[in-house]
């Protein structure tokens, strides 16, 4: 079902505006000036030089004709009818811009003031599951085509469409959202619950008889729902159009963003569509960002923990590293590292992607590939803005960390991140990216390896004591001993029965110390380098992990999914 446009003989290869200075109709002035108003209020670049009176309507929509060869009614000659609305909202309409003025079984026709939004004519096509005809007008003439459309006709007519009686009198007319359409609602409330639910993503997946939606809580996948296969298609047509993507393209992959509010919190969620054998999947990466950065104690930072990271961000000069796969609070750490060195009146820059705590008092770069601000891109422009304090969101890549190595040896303190499985492996990883040892043991200072783990549900926790099969099965004969006690969750209605309820970290530190450099420089393997840190007192993930259990805040089962516990 896809729109069909009248042919054009020309389309646009220059934007609205270039050609209409290039034809001396507009001045540069006058472009800049609309254009900085398009950029505040997302009003079309024509709409906005008619209402400040750089040109008028007509020869406007004149000059368009001669560009596009395309023929602007000044009036449209049809009535508006109420089932072509029981179709298409009138308030989308409204909104848009566009008069809907004839539909059959398959087709809806309608008039559009612009002849080069091929997006807005696939959205249509979508909504209504019917291939698009276009005719163009003038936007005054589809303002009064709309305008003829009486409140009263619209309210009852839509009262008549959906057997619904006893709404408010007083709603105003053409108040429906655009939820009429059950893909929209579907999708639309999908984002709500899991929003609510605390859900990180959400996993549309489509199999040969069947799709399926879950929800990542807490680091676990949970079904949620089996949407009927025929509204799958649809249900990844919504997703793309919010996310700004091409709703035509089925066989590449598409990455996009989709950026609002709930609860008057702002709210970023990353688009990730694949191509698979039955269908596109869509993952939809949640991002609360109004969420505040946490303290080290909320983190839960030991004392001896807080004390020591609190000491190497007071250094002048070098790195801290925070370690772990995606999704495992790197950053979050690396915030109340920021949080804590504010307070010394440092110029603190951050050049990240995305941006996931807007922080007041330190400037934040989003990063923007797309248009040459890369990671490394931003490092240089920081290091000419004299920072004391710098924040890389991730090292991937040669360039990035020669430029943090030497920002570190420059008198800069250096956060990042990295993807590696243990503090001692992020080293390894800095040499394979063609750093020299040197460079290394001159400048990092302490490496953080961090996991997240589910945390015991407080509100069904329970005791059990360990067996002596228990304790042989999992290897921790160093650190229990038969008839110690532990806890798990029964599970109950707070937690969905899983026993679980948040997650807590567990970390490992790693100070690069003198015997830790002069092995660096002598090629130790991260094999090496690790051995030599617990022998030099290094807490590793799994001792972290066993703490956890000791005090009852996890489970044996939980840091087994993360660490050999029979090391």
């Amino acid at each position: 079902m896809c729109p069909r446009e009248k042919p054009m003989a020309n389309a646009f290869k220059k934007t609205l505006g270039e050609l209409l200075l290039e034809k001396k109709i507009i001045d540069r002035k006058a472009l800049d000036e609309a254009i900085a108003v398009q950029k505040k209020s997302g009003k079309r670049l024509g709409k906005i030089l008619v209402e400040k009176g750089f040109l008028d309507e007509k020869s406007l929509f004149t000059f368009l004709e001669e560009q596009l060869e395309v023929n602007f009614k000044t009036r449209i000659d049809a009535e508006p009818k109420p089932e072509v609305f029981h179709v298409l909202p009138y308030r989308y309409c409204k909104k848009k811009g566009i008069a809907p003025y004839e539909v059959d079984h398959r087709t809806i026709r309608v008039f559009t003031s612009e002849p080069t939004n091929t997006a807005l004519l696939n959205e249509i096509s979508f909504m209504t599951g019917k291939n698009v005809e276009v005719d163009y007008a003038i936007e005054g003439a589809i303002a009064d085509f709309l305008g003829k459309f009486s409140g009263e006709t619209t309210r009852s007519s839509q009262l008549q469409a959906k057997g619904t009686e006893g709404q408010p009198p007083d709603e105003k007319p053409g108040e429906e959202e655009l939820d009429d359409s059950p893909v929209v609602r579907f999708v639309d409330e999908t984002i709500r619950s899991a929003i609510e639910r605390k859900a990180s993503d959400i996993h549309f997946e489509v199999y040969e008889r069947k799709s399926v939606l879950r929800y990542r809580i807490d680091g676990v996948l949970y079904q949620i729902d089996e949407p009927e296969l025929r509204m799958y298609p649809a249900i990844v047509s919504r997703i793309k159009i919010l996310a700004e993507l091409d709703i035509s393209e089925k066989r590449l992959p598409q990455d996009g963003r989709i950026n609002m509010r709930h609860e008057d919190r702002p709210i970023d969620i990353r688009v990730s569509i694949i191509p698979t054998v039955h269908g596109e999947n869509a993952v939809l990466r949640i991002l609360d960002k109004g969420k505040k950065a946490s303290t080290f104690e909320e983190i839960g930072f030991a004392r001896e923990m807080v004390d020591l990271v609190q000491k190497e961000a007071r250094k002048p000069n070098g790195m801290i590293l925070v370690t772990g796969p995606t999704g495992s609070g790197k950053t979050t750490t690396l915030y109340a590292v920021l949080q804590y060195v504010k307070q010394f009146e440092n110029k603190i820059l951050t050049v990240e992607d995305p941006v996931e705590y807007q922080v007041e008092g330190i400037s934040q770069v989003q990063v923007h590939s797309d248009i040459g601000l890369t990671f490394a891109a931003g490092l240089r422009a920081f290091l000419r803005h004299d920072p004391d304090v710098i924040m890389v969101g991730e090292i991937r890549d040669k360039e990035t960390a020669d430029i943090s190595v030497r920002a570190a040896l420059t008198g800069h303190l250096v956060l990042s991140t990295v993807h590696t499985n243990d503090a001692a492996s992020s080293i390894t990883r800095f040499i394979d990216m063609g750093i020299p040892p040197y460079l290394i043991t001159s400048t990092i200072n302490l490496i953080i390896a961090q996991r997240l783990v589910r945390r015991i549900c407080p509100k069904c926790r329970t005791e059990k004591e360990l067996t002596a099969d228990a304790i042989a099965l999992h290897g921790i004969g160093d650190v229990f001993q038969p008839g110690d006690r532990v806890f798990y969750g029964k599970g109950c209605s707070s937690c969905n029965n899983s026993g679980y309820q948040g997650r807590i970290p567990m970390f490992e530190f790693m100070r690069i110390t003198d015997k830790i450099k002069n092995a660096v420089l002598h090629e130790a393997s991260s094999f090496e380098l690790k051995s030599l840190a617990k022998s030099e007192g290094m807490l590793t993930l799994r001792d972290s992990g066993l703490e956890l259990v000791k005090d009852g805040h996890s489970t044996l089962e939980e840091i087994e999914k993360i660490v050999s516990l029979g090391e």
